[in-house]
């Protein structure tokens, strides 16, 4: 059998070797990212049915725990309810979150009072009801008027601007609906089902929470939930652009809410109903109800009976703790993750159809260019093994390996002839990347430097067990932190009972001098009311003083080649530090330096306390007390009703005092006790101008 060319044995041997693994790439590419894709929907569709869970349970409670504050304040004062002075407190049960549409109260001896929100399809539904009405208060009479029962409904252009009112007769009964049975024969809250609201013809729910008074029962504090809020909430956390998520009853599959708003209601016999997972205005979530049903999974992958695409469906129960057996329904067309991947495999394929033919031509050249020489080769050593010179020299090959074999045959057949020559193959050597490692290093810059300490804290550690110590410190680090976070400013470090901040660093502030402040005074506000809820308490509160200074100082970092820290050094950070001690003299919260008072004068309330000179500094600089932000509608930050007036009391004496006019300061000074009696500037200043006297007249 006459043996293959070497041209076709290397065409055959580069189509084996190349065409398998391009396919081989493909195939394993393809699979590889349809499991990332599919773990990233499992991902994507847990995380959705996750939120949706967690939005409900934080909906459903937020809302009973609203309700229980109403119902105690119900079976405190029952007979407020039965007068329209209650009709406040259901206001602000109703607006404490968007999701409630309508607050109640229904007693017992049949009486009922709402407040519920008017919207376009509840002026829709009743053509009495003012075009400009926002808000809707109506009472229902008792049992003991007989038959004439009248609903009593007032509206509202704004809380508390009556803009019409009428009555109607009703024989509605509310404790025979809405949950009120439930919640009497439970004691606890009761949520009902989900019912068609007929002045909106959407889904709510209502709850309710029985109230007691002297330990019986008297009726039940409601709220109606609109699901609007939790439908859109559902759209817009898919876990893909194409995926629905529902919320429904497992128990008879009714729809609690969905992310297609309108599917959540059907028309039966000319009225609207709740739908149900059954008979859900979707083939694919009927199909996947279906499924799940014959085969008691909650996570399959099936077929859409519309257009045959793969779906991913997912069924989860709400927590057991829940007080309703709620579960959540996600449905996923696979394609929103893997679908541009199969439109990408299937354009490889073609590309690499067009390359593989390309690829075989491209092959076959190649190999005749490779095998013509060494088939060359093969014809001049045979003529050498015949001891025949007379064939011809064929022209070296571009490849080294080629040419080397032609050389050598070459001398393999002049060398009978003659001595020839050899040339040995240069070494090739390899690169090696090197890095370069962080180094130590600081720069000048302009920074707003905070110490922040507590007054008498020795001794308040002293009086305190450690685990209340720890509460306590607790509360105030992360109050403090929180406020100078909030100012993008960095917490450098802890100190005992102290922090130490500063702004500018390492991301440039331009404002942060006034950052500072507001930082420094949000911090001292929080600490007030945290010191309020203490004293209620009974326990010792923590008075904050903070040192607040603006300088050039060096930041970077800092320590050693093992270990460092991003941290400010300089006189300006010791100025700080100064800062913050002198409250103990004034008897103040926050002192700030002349530089900070110079840089945000205009935006900035403060007072003067007096030229000082810290340890370490020749110069003396005036230092001021920060009191608020001036033009700031904030409640932390705004001025108090007394805090002009002290300012502009305290501008007056320190000018008799820096002026020399010991007299003028100190009237000015008593004048100010007489309006603040326990100002400790004042009282500290009193003492400066009796020393000044003194030394101005010795004995």
């Amino acid at each position: 059998m006459k043996k293959p060319k070497l041209s076709a044995i290397m065409s055959g041997l580069f189509v084996c070797l190349s065409i398998p693994i391009l396919i081989f790439i493909l195939v394993y590419n393809y699979y590889r990212n349809s499991e990332v894709m599919m773990a990233t929907l499992k991902d994507d569709v847990a995380k959705t049915r996750q939120a949706s869970i967690e939005n409900v349970q934080g909906m459903i409670q937020g809302v009973a725990g609203t309700l229980r504050l109403l119902a105690e304040v119900v079976a405190a004062d029952p007979a407020l309810f039965h007068t329209d002075r209650s009709r406040e407190v259901l206001f602000r049960t109703l607006t404490s979150a968007e999701e409630i549409d309508a607050a109640f109260v229904s007693f017992e001896d049949g009486y009922h009072r709402a407040v519920t929100r008017i919207d376009d399809d509840r002026r829709r539904s009743d053509p009495k009801i003012p075009r400009t009405a926002k808000w809707h208060m109506n009472f229902i009479d008792d049992f003991s008027v007989g038959t004439s029962r009248s609903r009593h409904r007032t509206f509202f252009s704004t809380w508390g601007d009556v803009v019409g009112e009428y009555a109607v007769p009703t024989t509605v009964d509310y404790r025979a609906i809405s949950g009120y049975p439930t919640a009497k024969a439970s004691g606890a809250l009761a949520i009902a089902d989900p019912e068609i609201n007929s002045d909106t013809g959407y889904p709510i729910i209502n709850m309710r929470f029985p109230v007691y008074h002297n330990g019986n029962f008297i009726g039940c504090a409601g709220a109606s939930i609109t699901l609007d809020v939790l439908t859109r909430f559902l759209a817009s956390h898919r876990a893909s652009p194409h995926s629905m998520t529902i919320i429904a009853d497992p128990t008879d599959g009714k729809i609690i809410a969905a992310s297609d708003k309108k599917k959540s209601v059907r028309l039966s016999v000319g009225k609207l109903e709740v739908a149900r997972l059954e008979n859900f205005a979707d083939d694919d979530v009927r199909e996947a109800y279906r499924l799940q049903k014959d085969t008691d999974q909650n996570d399959f992958l099936f077929d859409s009976p519309r257009d045959g695409q793969e779906l991913s469906a997912s069924f989860a129960r709400f927590p057991e703790d829940f007080a309703r057996p709620w579960e959540t329904v996600v449905i996923t067309p696979t394609d929103d993750f893997i679908g541009q991947l199969k439109a990408t495999n299937h354009q490889i394929i073609v590309i690499i159809i067009a390359l593989s033919i390309a690829e075989l031509f491209l092959i076959y050249l190649l190999s005749r260019r490779l095998s013509q020489p060494i088939e060359n080769l093969s014809q001049e050593l045979k003529s050498v093994e015949s001891l025949s010179f007379e064939q011809p020299v064929n022209r070296l090959s571009n490849v080294r390996e080629i040419a080397q074999l032609q050389s050598a045959a070459s001398l393999l057949r002049n060398s009978l002839r003659s001595f020839s020559s050899f040339a040995p193959v240069d070494v090739v050597k390899g690169l090696i990347k090197s890095g370069i490692p962080l180094a130590l290093g600081v720069e000048k810059r302009n920074l707003s430097i905070l110490f922040s300490d507590l007054e008498n804290f020795s001794t308040h550690a002293e009086q305190s067990t450690p685990d209340a110590l720890l509460e306590q410190m607790s509360v105030y680090f992360e109050q403090v932190s929180r406020a100078i976070s909030e100012e993008k400013g960095t917490v450098d470090k802890f100190i005992g009972d102290g922090i130490m901040a500063f702004w500018g660093a390492p991301v440039a502030l331009p404002d942060h001098v006034l950052r500072a402040c507001s930082s420094a005074l949000r911090a001292t506000r929080r600490m007030e009311r945290v010191n309020e809820g203490w004293r209620a308490e009974g326990k010792r509160p923590l008075r904050i003083r903070i040192g607040l200074n603006t300088a050039d100082v060096l930041v970077g970092n800092v320590g050693s080649t093992e270990r460092f820290s991003y941290t400010v050094m300089g006189d300006g950070v010791n100025v700080a530090a100064r800062l913050e001690g002198m409250n103990k003299i004034f008897g103040t919260t926050i002192c700030i330096s002349d530089s900070v008072f110079e840089a945000v004068a205009s935006d900035i309330l403060v007072r003067p306390l007096r030229h000082v000179q810290v340890k370490g500094r020749t110069q003396d600089f005036m230092v001021y007390e920060l009191i608020g932000i001036e033009n700031s509608n904030d409640p932390e930050l705004e001025l108090r009703p007394e805090d002009r007036k002290l300012s502009e009391m305290t501008w007056a004496a320190s000018r008799c005092f820096e002026a020399g006019d010991i007299e003028g300061a100190s009237c000015g000074y008593r004048e100010i006790l007489e309006h603040f009696p326990n100002d400790g500037v004042a009282k500290s200043m009193l003492v400066a101008c009796s020393q000044s006297k003194v030394s101005a007249h010795p004995a």
